[in-house]
């Protein structure tokens, strides 16, 4: 182990420059991709709160009186594919009309149960039966208007796998970068202690001996910019949880029906951090020492 400071101090004390590139640029990396992923995780659990209040609305005729309506409802409750069905009376849709627009008494005074419509609220298990449901809905006897807001779920949608597809590279390329980073700067070590490389391996230095140290260096660089970027993520993770935003918790889009706490989710994305880290600085170092030292 001294052997493993010694190299340490004298890279830390001779390449300040090159240190302090190494750190930001390994520390960006690792910020990026504790990012990333919470950017996964996040619009993954938005899109799942999004998703459990997508419903589709259908409203009848006047002659299609509550005693037709119910007996609607009792059936597609037995669907296998609908998870929950709430009917709406004329009565109930005007008290949330009044609570909706309690703020204009003129529109109130000409509104009464009688010309708004009764609806049934559903919501299906599976989001992707929503747009099947409301076709079937429209045919169905009595039904004056369906609707189906598909277009925010479709839209948010799209911006996730566009936050994804720019996130992942940007992750790529940063590690591509650190992966170059981790390389010079040990090029750079041997270089400069050429003549006593030599010497040791003259002495009788065995090979392990030699190597080990310039090992360390580069999973010491990538550890201490993982963990700066873990301390951020946990930070992260105990904000969220304090605001409460996601009153369930965390969702894993790979796992239905599963929530995880915020600070929990970020203890697991530090860990994770760290394992990519030490990868990163083992692998990195062994593809230098492979490169520049020639034994």
């Amino acid at each position: 182990m001294p052997k493993v400071w010694e190299t340490l101090k004298y890279y830390l004390n001779k390449e300040k420059l090159m240190t302090v590139s190494q750190f930001l640029v390994m520390g960006v990396t690792f910020l990026l991709l504790g990012i990333f992923i919470n950017i996964i995780v996040l619009s993954q659990t938005a899109l799942k709160y999004l998703e459990d209040q997508a419903q589709i609305t259908i409203f009848f005729k006047d002659e299609f009186g509550e005693d037709k309506i119910l007996p609607v409802k009792g059936n597609l409750e037995k669907d296998s594919r609908i998870g929950t069905v709430n009917y709406v009376s004329k009565e109930e849709a005007l008290r949330i009309f009044k609570e909706i627009n309690k703020d204009e008494p003129v529109l109130l005074e000409s509104i009464s149960a009688s010309v708004l419509p009764a609806s049934l609220e559903v919501k299906a298990k599976n989001i992707k039966d929503l747009e099947g449901l409301t076709n079937e809905f429209k045919a169905m006897e009595g039904v004056e208007e369906v609707r189906f807001y598909k277009d925010v779920v479709s839209r948010f949608r799209a911006v996730s796998t566009a936050v994804y597809i720019i996130g992942f590279l940007l992750v790529v390329s940063f590690f591509v970068i650190s992966y170059s980073v981790v390389i010079s700067a040990l090029r750079t070590t041997i270089n400069s202690r050429g003549q006593e490389l030599e010497i040791m391996k003259l002495v009788g230095a065995s090979d392990s001996y030699v190597k080990n140290p310039f090992i360390y260096q580069g999973v010491f660089f990538s550890l201490i910019s993982a963990a700066s970027a873990s301390v951020v993520m946990v930070v992260f993770g105990v904000s969220i949880s304090k605001i409460n935003v996601f009153s369930k918790g965390l969702s894993l889009g790979f796992v239905p029906g599963f929530y995880i706490n915020p600070i929990v989710f970020s203890l697991i994305l530090s860990f994770i951090l760290l394992a990519s880290g030490f990868m990163l600085g083992y692998f990195g170092s062994n593809a230098a020492i492979k490169k520049y030292l020639k034994y």
